[in-house]
């Protein structure tokens, strides 16, 4: 999956029992036209796409026990002294997450850490009945593994696999791609790179990907830039999941002028080949198209779908998830689900002053939430399915978060309704069929 979005993740109390949303109705969702309509995005081969697209405003309620079951929750782990951010769920429905002391707001400023949590104490693991189970030092049985920086988290059946950065205070730089084999707790290390820092180190920006896993080989990518030494530095790598020895330089996109790179930084996978959202040159007066490619590991990058040449949209392209069902993007404010096998799209226009803000895509269903637009909208979690093409709402009473899924399994952060002040927790459900 996907991109790395920020993994602030505040913790939860869920009222999992949803209010109805403005608007929405008790009836089943609104079926898609039956006529598809162009859309400003072109396939490979220039003809135009066309998709069946229809608002949100008629989503139907889902409702505690008729469309899911509430499976477990932070609820009672989350205190004052205890904070937990959630990084992924995996395929049994068990939450996986950093958690540790819980420092003050003065405390955190100056450990220079995006997470409330002491990063001498934080560590990473799976919250499993009511217990948090932590991951520990390959080799060992009882030593705990200390994370850095976590970047993006995958849950795949081969396991849970994650990326981590330097932390802001590290004495070094550098970055790391982790594993954890199903059933177990042991850390292994897949591949590492390091470097120094600086001169101009307060002005460098880093960005690492989450992982992705297809055909044997983990993939990633990293940008590396400072302004004030005008640098510039993108790669595509990957490594072999059982026999991580060797890390492989993919390919290091090539620069369109000197300032401007492609952007590779949102991969997934599809069709067991790497799928990446780049920007290509063009002679138009935009500048520059954005382009969704695939990477056939040892092949070529094959162009799949890019904009209309034509297309008024001031904001790309975006790559948001993929799987064996084909891919979600963003663009003009809307979202498309793409099978690039049979063509068939379907769309979702965004709510007038709206943008995504996460979006999720495992088994049948795809889940986003909005920011921006009416104060509501935050709260509101809309989950499409695919097999019955039902489209429906979930209404938290704590604006803003993420959720994560895996198989039939989702996780979204929560307050009490009744409390709003007070600290979130997060909730994991299983989707009925």
């Amino acid at each position: 999956m996907p991109l790395s979005p920020p993994n602030a993740v505040q913790s939860l109390t869920v009222d999992a029992s949803p209010t109805p949303a403005p608007n929405a109705e008790q009836s089943p969702s609104v079926e898609a036209s039956p006529v598809p309509v162009p859309v400003p995005l072109v396939w490979a081969d220039g003809t135009k796409v066309t998709a069946h697209v229809q608002g949100i405003e008629h989503a139907r309620v889902a409702t505690k026990d008729e469309d899911f079951t509430e499976e477990s929750s932070t609820r009672g782990l989350v205190n004052s002294k205890t904070a937990f951010y959630a990084e992924a769920v995996d395929s049994s429905g068990t939450l996986v997450g950093l958690y540790g002391p819980r420092l003050s707001d003065q405390e955190q400023e100056r450990a220079q850490t995006e997470y409330g949590i002491d990063p001498e104490s934080q560590r990473l693991g799976r919250y499993v009945s009511g217990v948090l189970e932590p991951f520990t030092v390959a080799g060992t049985s009882k030593k705990d593994y200390l994370p850095q920086k976590v970047e993006g988290m995958t849950v795949t059946d081969s396991g849970i696999i994650w990326s981590e950065i330097h932390s802001e205070n590290a004495s070094s730089r550098g970055w790391k791609i982790l594993s954890v084999s199903p059933g177990s707790t042991e850390v292994r290390v897949l591949a590492t790179r390091s470097w120094k820092k600086g001169l101009n180190d307060v002005f460098e920006h880093t960005m690492l990907s989450s992982p992705v896993l297809a055909d044997g080989r983990v993939y990633w990518t990293f940008q590396r830039s400072n302004p004030e030494d005008d640098f510039y530095e993108e790669k595509l790598y990957s490594v072999d999941l059982e026999d991580p020895g060797t890390v492989r330089d993919e390919f290091e996109p090539a620069l369109t002028d000197e300032k401007v790179p492609k952007n590779l930084m949102y991969v997934n996978v599809w069709e067991d080949r790497v799928l990446a959202a780049v920007d290509v040159s063009d002679n138009s007066k935009k500048g520059y198209t954005g382009t969704i490619s695939t990477y056939a590991p040892g092949g070529k990058r094959e162009a799949i779908l890019r904009e209309a040449e034509d297309s008024t949209e001031d904001y790309g392209m975006r790559l948001w998830g993929a799987d064996e069902r084909g891919f979600a993007v963003e663009y003009g404010k809307n979202i498309y689900l793409v099978d690039p096998s049979t063509r068939q799209t379907e769309g979702f226009q965004h709510p007038e002053g709206a943008e995504i803000s996460w979006l999720t895509q495992c088994g049948p269903r795809i889940s986003w939430t909005y920011y921006g637009g009416s104060e509501d909208l935050a709260t509101k979690r809309y989950v499409y399915d695919r097999d019955s093409k039902d489209l429906s709402v979930v209404s938290a009473s704590w604006e803003g978060g993420m959720d994560y899924c895996s198989g039939d399994y989702m996780s979204w952060p929560t307050s009490d309704a009744q409390d709003p002040e007070a600290d979130s927790s997060d909730v994991v459900v299983r989707w009925k069929n």
